[in-house]
């Protein structure tokens, strides 16, 4: 087979290396070693965005192999088309605003090798969350150090323009704990500034929806996709301290899940007209009668619809809820996640398997899902520095 040098040589070796036997590829994201700040958060033994290959039949991940040294690509998502990637790179130290950056890559769809784009300015220090606007024109980016939400275009190209705006949210600064935290929870940092924690689409693609873990706020907007600009529609005020942090929508879009990072609950809201209205549910993620500290991360729907899952850190586990066809929740189980502080959760395409990407233990853990959802440990495991953020290639 005849190979070019760069990019190609990547990609001929990467092909080799993915058998028939393999179903499915995925690349999985990683803290990086922040050697400015050996004990800050945003500091792992990774070294970029890995891509395995995944066993259809036993869900296990092989063949870990670098495609795009980068710093801290905590959170990346695909385009619609999987020719992109658009990846965070969670720090404080790009440009001279000491601000966060976001990456493109152009994606080779045969072999999965990245090619380097160009890389820009977040909008704010420390983005933990990227998403694609539905129109696919813009990346939506949440700054957690930086406080604020950011618009970047999208260029005919694939790589990413300056933020075409950068919402920063005000209003009084909150220092209340948690009145529905566990029993022993510590109290939350006082005079905690906005936190942006999430931002996506609605499944209709008309509203723009973002998590501020710092003033306890869910924000809707309206994205102009002429100018790049959000206009706001609708707040609501979360429970003083509880931290919304991630979010997720019924396929049909009625109905929105909010997970506590500091009460570590599920919510449940309807949701019409780019307005959020509370259905009186509030789930602890934690087993019954749990006491200790808590403290939840990553939210995710099924693809069906059918259940809901908590990636728990603190007491590492995952909770599994049962969805109704009228949109409410039922706690199923909480599954141990065999690892340490699990930073988030993904699903396959197939929905056959769960995999928590345990941060501290710098592992990823394999789970059956069974026939009412609830995920059961496989006893197997992939061994990488400081995993974050898991995405199947399809």
């Amino acid at each position: 087979m005849k190979t070019r040098v760069g990019f190609a040589a990547v990609a001929a070796v990467l092909v080799a290396s993915a058998g028939s036997a393999y179903a499915a590829r995925a690349y999985i994201g990683t803290y990086t070693p922040n050697l400015a700040d050996p004990s800050a958060y945003a500091n792992g033994r990774g070294e970029g965005i890995y891509l395995a290959n995944v066993d259809d039949a036993t869900g296990a991940i092989s063949n870990l192999k670098l495609v795009a040294k980068d710093v801290s690509p905590a959170w990346f998502v695909l385009s619609a088309d999987h020719k992109f990637l658009y990846a965070i790179n969670e720090i404080d130290s790009y440009g001279p605003g000491k601000s966060g950056s976001v990456t493109a890559y152009a994606v080779d769809s045969g072999s999965g090798a990245l090619r380097k784009l160009n890389t820009v300015d977040s909008g704010g220090a420390s983005p933990c969350f990227i998403s694609i606007h539905a129109s696919g024109k813009f990346a939506l980016v949440a700054n957690y150090a930086g406080g604020s939400f950011a618009v970047l275009p999208i260029k005919a190209d694939g790589s990413l323009g300056a933020a075409s705006d950068v919402v920063k949210p005000g209003g009084p600064l909150n220092s209340a704990s948690a009145v529905d935290a566990p029993v022993g929870q510590g109290a939350s940092g006082p005079n905690r500034g906005t936190r942006g924690h999430m931002i996506l689409s609605d499944p209709s693609g008309e509203y723009v929806v973002g998590d501020d873990a710092g003033r306890d706020k869910i924000f809707v907007w309206k994205l102009n996709t002429d100018t790049g600009k959000l206009a706001e529609v609708s707040v609501t005020t979360t429970l003083a301290g509880s931290a919304p942090r991630h979010f997720g929508f019924s396929p049909d879009g009625k109905t929105l899940y909010q997970i506590g990072e500091y009460n570590v609950r599920l919510t449940t809201y309807g949701f019409a007209g780019g307005k959020l209205t509370p259905r009186g549910q509030s789930i602890s993620a934690l087993p019954d009668g749990y006491q200790g500290s808590g403290s939840a991360s990553r939210l995710l729907v099924s693809a069906s619809g059918r259940n809901v899952y908590s990636a728990n850190r603190t007491h590492n586990s995952i909770a599994t809820f049962a969805i109704a066809p009228g949109g409410l929740a039922r706690k199923l189980a909480t599954t141990p996640t065999e690892g340490e502080h699990p930073r988030s959760l993904t699903i396959d395409p197939a929905a056959k398997f769960l995999y928590s990407l345990n941060l501290r233990a710098n592992n990823i853990a394999v789970f059956r899902l069974g026939p009412d959802g609830v995920p059961r440990f496989t006893g197997k495991f992939l061994a990488v520095g400081a995993p974050a953020v898991m995405v199947f290639l399809p």
